[in-house]
């Protein structure tokens, strides 16, 4: 490369450079998490709308309960005939595809994902689906940050970051969290504080947090007030609920695994029809039972309101039958993610352990409404296993900071009660799962490809911290070329140490995908 040109391109790749890039990443993501925030809001109205209308039709207690299943069927069904035929990656939250995408495992087809994943999610969950609209928004704002690179012609290192950057403008904007969405990139998606990486995700997310907060509103994702601080004689009660959350993600978590996997092993019905079946069973059930179907948030935020006045056996049904449906739903292959339906189930779970709390001990009365949260944020923080995204984001959701401490306690305890029974985050269950399934496929017809190219930074108490590159433990397939420390670039050696904060770029054959995901969990210990 000549000097002049050298010269020419280090400016596109400058740091002040990628924050604008992210900054025009989040304030698309930002418009589109909005648009798709209307759209669905338009969609569930319409539901119920309609389910009203049909309900004061004469004799409508003969025939009424079979429109919503009609309709639903022919929804669901025409949602994944289109994910089957032009948009694969588009089936569930899109989460565990994003993870792909960063690990060089997965493609991301933008041109197709979009329009298929922003009509699909908002026919399906506007039909009943039980099924959120935060995962979807994620996978898109990811779509807009490789489209812009894409247009941009952004360098193929910076491609990543600028996915994940619109990742976490999606979510920023979805709840009207960009503090979480920040962290959600630095805790779940790359793992790693460079300074490049730190100050795209929080551009892009504040961008994102503007835009929907300036078009949707500025109130909080749950529009709720008055929950008094827990004392610290209450922690106890949060320890419980942490172990308590923990566990109900982890049967959560294995429920949606076997579920998806069992549904891939149906081969009698079509996959492009599965879709509707679970429309047309949402169709039924929203006829006796519709605080069940839908994303869940409006019966959450009632919940955390006190306007749902239930004891703790209807509650206890309601979490039942929210937790079937929601797996039913994520295992048909329809767009939708599972946080909406994951937080009002840990919102149930909460408030009938608030219950039991308080019969057992009458002084945590005052406090009861508060172990809603309390729920919320275990059975979060048990199934993604990213504390402090949990944290951050009920805080933010609720703007309720007096129960910081307690959630604090109760997502630590969470995650430490999880990882002890060795479950797998969720999102990575799914990926590992779908790399067994459809592993990636080597392009033969080339000797080099930048695909295949991992960038992972190595964090302070993983495996590769103060250990020799030859010493390491990488699978021997993969060969690291190149550690930046502070800012340098490096030519590695066998004898070179790896300290915490060394950004290693390491090769991954073609036909060993695998080896980006143990890469990946000896630079970061997760």
């Amino acid at each position: 490369m000549s000097p002049s040109t050298e010269h020419a391109v280090a400016p596109i790749d400058s740091k002040s450079g990628h924050v604008l890039r992210a900054a025009l990443v989040g304030l698309v993501a930002g418009l589109l998490a909005v648009g798709f925030r209307w759209a669905l809001a338009e969609g569930e109205s319409g539901r119920a709308r309609l389910l009203e209308w049909v309900r004061q039709q004469p004799e409508s207690d003969y025939w009424g309960w079979v429109v919503l299943p009609l309709i639903g069927l022919g929804v669901g069904s025409l949602i994944g005939w289109t994910v089957v035929r032009f948009a694969p990656h588009a089936p569930g939250s899109g989460i565990p595809h994003v993870k792909g995408v960063l690990l060089h495992v997965r493609e991301m087809k933008w041109k197709a994902l979009l329009p298929v994943k922003f009509i699909g999610g908002v026919l399906g969950i506007g039909a009943g689906l039980s099924l959120g609209r935060e995962g979807p928004t994620v996978q898109m704002g990811a779509a807009i940050g490789h489209a812009i690179a894409t247009i941009l012609r952004v360098p193929h290192r910076s491609v990543p970051q600028l996915i994940s950057c619109g990742a976490g403008a999606g979510l920023a904007a979805a709840f009207n969290a960009p503090i979480a969405g920040f962290l959600f990139v630095i805790e779940e998606l790359h793992r790693e504080l460079s300074a490049r990486t730190f100050a795209g995700a929080l551009v892009a997310a504040l961008t994102a947090d503007i835009i929907a907060r300036a078009l949707g509103g500025h109130l909080p994702s749950f529009h709720i007030t008055g929950y008094p601080a827990i004392p610290l004689t209450a922690l106890p009660a949060a320890v419980f609920i942490g172990v308590a959350g923990a566990g109900l993600a982890i049967a959560f978590n294995r429920a949606i695994l076997s579920a998806s996997s069992a549904s891939l092993r149906i081969r009698r019905i079509p996959r492009w029809l599965l879709p509707g079946i679970a429309c047309a069973i949402c169709g039924l059930v929203a006829w006796w039972y519709p605080e069940v179907v839908g994303g869940g948030h409006a019966v959450a935020e009632r919940l955390l309101r006190g306007q749902l006045a239930w004891g703790a056996l209807a509650l206890c049904g309601l979490f039942v039958a929210k937790f079937a449906l929601t797996t039913l739903c994520y295992a048909s292959g329809a767009p939708g993610g599972i946080f909406a339906p994951m937080l009002l189930l840990g919102a149930i779970a909460g408030a009938v352990l608030g219950i039991g709390l308080t019969a057992a001990f009458p002084s945590l009365g005052p406090h009861s409404t508060a172990f809603a949260i309390l729920g919320m944020a275990a059975v979060f923080t048990g199934s993604v296993r990213a504390p402090l995204t949990g944290i951050i984001l009920i805080v933010e959701m609720t703007a309720n900071y007096e129960q910081l401490l307690a959630l604090g306690v109760t997502c630590l305890v969470a995650d430490l009660t999880a990882g002890a029974f060795r479950d797998r985050p969720i999102y990575e269950a799914l990926l590992e799962a779908d790399l067994r399934r459809n592993p990636p496929v080597a392009d033969h017809t080339s000797t080099s490809s930048p695909a295949r190219t991992l960038y992972v930074g190595v964090q302070r108490g993983s495996k590769l911290d103060g250990r020799k590159i030859k010493e390491a433990g990488l699978p021997r397939a993969c060969l690291v070329v190149g550690v930046e420390r502070s800012g340098i670039t490096l030519l590695p050696e066998a004898g070179m140490v790896l300290m915490p904060g060394d950004h290693l770029t390491v090769l991954i054959p073609e036909d060993r995908a695998e080896c980006s995901l143990e890469v990946s969990r000896l630079a970061t210990g997760i």
